[in-house]
Protein backbone atom coordinates (compact mmCIF):
# COMPACT_ATOMS: atom_id res chain seq x y z
CA UNK A 1 0.00 0.00 0.00
CA UNK A 2 1.42 3.63 -0.73
CA UNK A 3 2.16 6.38 1.43
CA UNK A 4 -0.68 8.49 2.43
CA UNK A 5 0.16 12.05 1.20
CA UNK A 6 -1.73 15.70 2.06
CA UNK A 7 -1.26 18.18 -0.90
CA UNK A 8 0.57 21.07 0.45
CA UNK A 9 -1.86 23.14 -2.44
CA UNK A 10 -4.33 24.82 -3.43
CA UNK A 11 -7.82 25.78 -2.43
CA UNK A 12 -8.37 29.67 -2.80
CA UNK A 13 -10.19 32.73 -1.46
CA UNK A 14 -7.94 35.52 -2.81
CA UNK A 15 -9.90 37.89 -0.38
CA UNK A 16 -9.12 36.58 2.67
CA UNK A 17 -5.67 37.21 2.26
CA UNK A 18 -7.04 41.03 2.39
CA UNK A 19 -9.45 41.12 4.96
CA UNK A 20 -8.79 38.94 7.47
CA UNK A 21 -11.56 37.04 7.81
CA UNK A 22 -9.90 33.55 8.48
CA UNK A 23 -6.29 32.95 9.89
CA UNK A 24 -3.54 31.16 7.45
CA UNK A 25 -1.60 28.35 9.31
CA UNK A 26 1.25 27.04 7.07
CA UNK A 27 3.11 24.38 8.59
CA UNK A 28 6.62 23.50 7.49
CA UNK A 29 9.21 20.42 8.32
CA UNK A 30 12.45 21.63 9.10
CA UNK A 31 14.52 21.47 6.72
CA UNK A 32 17.67 18.51 6.27
CA UNK A 33 20.61 18.47 8.65
CA UNK A 34 23.34 15.66 9.62
CA UNK A 35 22.66 14.61 13.06
CA UNK A 36 20.54 15.20 15.73
CA UNK A 37 20.80 18.85 16.67
CA UNK A 38 22.92 20.68 14.25
CA UNK A 39 22.78 23.46 11.64
CA UNK A 40 21.07 23.18 8.24
CA UNK A 41 23.18 21.75 5.83
CA UNK A 42 23.94 23.64 2.39
CA UNK A 43 21.08 22.33 1.05
CA UNK A 44 18.46 22.61 3.93
CA UNK A 45 19.81 26.27 3.48
CA UNK A 46 18.43 26.43 0.08
CA UNK A 47 15.21 24.44 0.73
CA UNK A 48 14.43 26.85 3.59
CA UNK A 49 14.52 29.92 1.08
CA UNK A 50 12.51 28.06 -1.25
CA UNK A 51 9.81 27.44 1.78
CA UNK A 52 10.22 31.21 2.00
CA UNK A 53 9.92 31.99 -1.07
CA UNK A 54 6.36 30.04 -1.72
CA UNK A 55 5.10 32.03 1.20
CA UNK A 56 6.36 35.13 0.13
CA UNK A 57 2.86 36.95 0.04
CA UNK A 58 1.21 35.91 3.31
CA UNK A 59 2.30 38.20 6.30
CA UNK A 60 2.80 36.38 9.40
CA UNK A 61 1.75 37.69 12.96
CA UNK A 62 3.67 35.11 14.49
CA UNK A 63 5.84 31.76 14.30
CA UNK A 64 6.16 28.69 16.19
CA UNK A 65 9.34 26.24 15.98
CA UNK A 66 10.54 23.34 17.39
CA UNK A 67 13.50 23.88 20.05
CA UNK A 68 16.37 22.34 17.48
CA UNK A 69 18.48 24.93 15.86
CA UNK A 70 17.52 23.51 12.43
CA UNK A 71 13.83 24.28 12.83
CA UNK A 72 15.15 27.83 14.10
CA UNK A 73 17.01 28.18 11.54
CA UNK A 74 14.41 27.17 8.77
CA UNK A 75 12.03 30.06 10.22
CA UNK A 76 14.51 32.61 10.05
CA UNK A 77 15.76 31.63 6.47
CA UNK A 78 12.13 31.74 5.17
CA UNK A 79 10.87 34.83 6.62
CA UNK A 80 14.19 36.61 4.51
CA UNK A 81 12.08 35.78 1.31
CA UNK A 82 8.86 37.07 2.74
CA UNK A 83 7.66 40.49 0.59
CA UNK A 84 6.16 42.32 3.46
CA UNK A 85 10.02 42.72 4.90
CA UNK A 86 9.19 41.73 8.86
CA UNK A 87 12.37 40.65 11.08
CA UNK A 88 11.61 37.62 12.94
CA UNK A 89 13.20 37.85 16.66
CA UNK A 90 13.53 34.95 18.82
CA UNK A 91 11.83 35.25 22.54
CA UNK A 92 13.25 33.04 24.74
CA UNK A 93 11.45 31.42 27.31
CA UNK A 94 8.86 30.04 24.79
CA UNK A 95 5.24 31.86 24.29
CA UNK A 96 4.14 31.10 27.68
CA UNK A 97 7.17 32.35 28.94
CA UNK A 98 8.87 29.44 30.61
CA UNK A 99 12.05 29.19 31.46
CA UNK A 100 14.87 27.87 33.48
CA UNK A 101 14.41 29.06 36.76
CA UNK A 102 16.37 32.00 37.78
CA UNK A 103 17.86 32.20 34.62
CA UNK A 104 17.85 36.28 35.03
CA UNK A 105 20.24 36.41 31.66
CA UNK A 106 17.47 34.46 29.51
CA UNK A 107 15.06 36.58 31.21
CA UNK A 108 16.77 39.74 30.48
CA UNK A 109 16.69 38.51 26.53
CA UNK A 110 13.24 37.87 26.49
CA UNK A 111 12.20 41.23 27.70
CA UNK A 112 14.18 42.87 25.26
CA UNK A 113 12.37 40.72 22.46
CA UNK A 114 9.22 42.10 23.75
CA UNK A 115 10.70 45.47 24.00
CA UNK A 116 11.98 45.44 20.31
CA UNK A 117 8.54 43.88 19.17
CA UNK A 118 6.70 47.06 20.38
CA UNK A 119 9.15 49.68 19.97
CA UNK A 120 11.43 48.84 16.91
CA UNK A 121 11.52 51.15 13.72
CA UNK A 122 10.76 48.12 11.95
CA UNK A 123 8.22 45.62 11.64
CA UNK A 124 9.03 42.56 13.54
CA UNK A 125 7.36 38.89 13.81
CA UNK A 126 7.82 36.71 17.16
CA UNK A 127 9.39 33.59 16.81
CA UNK A 128 8.83 31.22 19.87
CA UNK A 129 10.58 28.11 20.31
CA UNK A 130 8.61 25.32 22.15
CA UNK A 131 9.82 21.67 23.23
CA UNK A 132 6.36 20.28 22.40
CA UNK A 133 6.84 20.73 18.64
CA UNK A 134 10.67 19.07 19.02
CA UNK A 135 10.97 15.64 16.94
CA UNK A 136 9.87 12.42 18.06
CA UNK A 137 12.83 10.69 20.72
CA UNK A 138 14.39 7.42 19.28
CA UNK A 139 15.94 7.41 22.54
CA UNK A 140 18.82 4.83 22.45
CA UNK A 141 18.44 4.70 18.41
CA UNK A 142 19.56 8.18 18.85
CA UNK A 143 21.92 9.41 16.42
CA UNK A 144 22.40 5.82 15.02
CA UNK A 145 22.35 5.10 11.39
CA UNK A 146 20.03 2.78 10.58
CA UNK A 147 22.89 0.46 10.01
CA UNK A 148 24.22 0.51 13.37
CA UNK A 149 20.92 0.65 14.95
CA UNK A 150 20.05 -2.98 12.78
CA UNK A 151 23.27 -4.34 13.91
CA UNK A 152 22.57 -3.50 17.69
CA UNK A 153 18.98 -4.19 18.17
CA UNK A 154 18.14 -6.01 15.13
CA UNK A 155 15.78 -5.53 11.71
CA UNK A 156 12.95 -6.44 12.93
CA UNK A 157 12.89 -5.09 16.44
CA UNK A 158 14.00 -1.42 14.71
CA UNK A 159 11.28 -1.81 12.01
CA UNK A 160 8.78 -2.24 15.03
CA UNK A 161 9.80 0.72 16.94
CA UNK A 162 10.04 3.27 13.75
CA UNK A 163 6.97 1.85 12.43
CA UNK A 164 4.51 1.22 14.96
CA UNK A 165 1.98 4.06 16.68
CA UNK A 166 2.26 3.13 20.44
CA UNK A 167 5.36 1.22 21.04
CA UNK A 168 8.43 3.45 22.11
CA UNK A 169 12.07 2.59 21.81
CA UNK A 170 14.12 2.14 25.01
CA UNK A 171 13.90 5.64 26.69
CA UNK A 172 12.06 7.36 23.93
CA UNK A 173 8.80 7.86 22.74
CA UNK A 174 6.17 5.78 20.81
CA UNK A 175 4.29 8.33 17.59
CA UNK A 176 1.84 8.18 20.21
CA UNK A 177 3.37 10.31 22.66
CA UNK A 178 4.84 12.72 19.79
CA UNK A 179 1.42 13.54 19.18
CA UNK A 180 -0.01 13.93 22.16
CA UNK A 181 2.24 16.43 23.37
CA UNK A 182 2.40 18.35 19.68
CA UNK A 183 -1.74 18.22 19.59
CA UNK A 184 -1.83 19.18 23.04
CA UNK A 185 -0.01 22.46 22.10
CA UNK A 186 -1.33 23.03 18.88
CA UNK A 187 -4.54 23.04 20.62
CA UNK A 188 -4.07 25.29 23.70
CA UNK A 189 -1.36 27.63 21.91
CA UNK A 190 -1.48 27.81 18.18
CA UNK A 191 -5.34 27.45 17.66
CA UNK A 192 -6.37 30.92 20.11
CA UNK A 193 -4.07 32.64 17.66
CA UNK A 194 -5.44 31.39 14.58
CA UNK A 195 -8.86 32.67 16.31
CA UNK A 196 -7.20 36.09 16.67
CA UNK A 197 -7.20 35.89 13.09
CA UNK A 198 -3.32 35.67 13.20
CA UNK A 199 -1.59 34.37 10.59
CA UNK A 200 0.95 31.40 11.58
CA UNK A 201 3.71 29.95 10.92
CA UNK A 202 4.55 26.45 12.64
CA UNK A 203 7.87 25.07 11.30
CA UNK A 204 8.51 21.50 13.26
CA UNK A 205 9.75 17.95 12.34
CA UNK A 206 8.34 15.17 10.28
CA UNK A 207 6.33 12.86 13.15
CA UNK A 208 4.92 16.29 14.77
CA UNK A 209 3.90 17.36 11.82
CA UNK A 210 2.45 14.05 10.61
CA UNK A 211 0.61 13.95 14.11
CA UNK A 212 -0.65 17.84 13.30
CA UNK A 213 -1.59 17.22 10.17
CA UNK A 214 -3.36 14.02 10.59
CA UNK A 215 -5.32 15.47 13.64
CA UNK A 216 -6.73 18.08 11.17
CA UNK A 217 -7.56 15.54 8.46
CA UNK A 218 -9.09 13.30 11.01
CA UNK A 219 -7.01 10.71 9.86
CA UNK A 220 -7.37 7.05 11.65
CA UNK A 221 -3.96 5.68 13.19
CA UNK A 222 -2.88 3.48 10.42
CA UNK A 223 -3.83 6.56 8.08
CA UNK A 224 -1.18 8.55 10.04
CA UNK A 225 1.40 6.00 9.91
CA UNK A 226 1.57 5.74 5.93
CA UNK A 227 0.89 9.92 5.92
CA UNK A 228 4.13 11.44 4.32
CA UNK A 229 5.19 14.59 4.99
CA UNK A 230 7.41 16.46 2.74
CA UNK A 231 10.62 18.56 3.37
CA UNK A 232 10.59 22.14 1.87
CA UNK A 233 6.95 22.08 0.95
CA UNK A 234 4.80 24.50 2.92
CA UNK A 235 1.59 22.89 3.94
CA UNK A 236 -1.39 25.53 3.76
CA UNK A 237 -4.78 25.99 5.96
CA UNK A 238 -7.17 29.03 6.09
CA UNK A 239 -8.65 28.64 9.19
CA UNK A 240 -12.11 30.03 9.61
CA UNK A 241 -14.81 29.65 12.53
CA UNK A 242 -13.15 26.52 13.69
CA UNK A 243 -12.92 25.08 10.90
CA UNK A 244 -9.73 24.54 8.78
CA UNK A 245 -9.34 24.19 4.78
CA UNK A 246 -6.84 22.51 3.25
CA UNK A 247 -4.60 24.87 1.18
CA UNK A 248 -4.71 28.05 0.60
CA UNK A 249 -4.11 31.25 -2.48
CA UNK A 250 -0.52 30.50 -2.84
CA UNK A 251 0.78 32.03 -5.74
CA UNK A 252 2.76 30.41 -8.33
CA UNK A 253 5.89 31.37 -8.83
CA UNK A 254 7.13 32.53 -12.56
CA UNK A 255 9.85 30.59 -13.40
CA UNK A 256 11.67 33.46 -15.59
CA UNK A 257 11.27 35.98 -12.82
CA UNK A 258 10.71 33.75 -9.43
CA UNK A 259 8.40 36.42 -8.61
CA UNK A 260 4.70 35.77 -7.76
CA UNK A 261 2.50 35.74 -10.72
CA UNK A 262 -1.05 36.96 -9.70
CA UNK A 263 -4.06 35.20 -9.79
CA UNK A 264 -2.64 32.07 -9.87
CA UNK A 265 -2.69 29.06 -7.36
CA UNK A 266 0.61 26.87 -6.49
CA UNK A 267 0.20 22.98 -6.77
CA UNK A 268 2.62 20.63 -6.09
CA UNK A 269 2.65 19.11 -9.79
CA UNK A 270 4.31 22.65 -11.20
CA UNK A 271 6.42 24.51 -9.21
CA UNK A 272 7.31 21.83 -6.31
CA UNK A 273 8.91 19.39 -8.07
CA UNK A 274 11.87 18.22 -6.17
CA UNK A 275 14.23 18.28 -9.35
CA UNK A 276 13.21 21.98 -9.92
CA UNK A 277 13.31 23.18 -5.77
CA UNK A 278 16.80 25.26 -7.01
CA UNK A 279 14.73 26.87 -9.37
CA UNK A 280 13.04 28.67 -6.56
CA UNK A 281 15.87 30.84 -5.49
Amino acid sequence: MGRAQTHPVTFASEHHMSTGVAGFLIVVRGIESRDVDIPLTEKGIMDALASGRAVSEIDFDIIFTSRLVRAKQTALIAMTQNSFKRVPVIVRGGFHGRGKTGDANRLRLRDAAAKALKHASCHMVPVYADPALNERSYGDLQGLSKEAAIKEFGEETVKMWRRSYDTRPPHGESLKDTGSRSVRFFKSTVIPRLEEHRNVLVVAHGNVLRCIIAHLAGLTEMEMLQLQVFTALPYAYTFDGGTFSEGCALPRLDPKTNSPQEGTPLGVSSVFKSDDINSLI
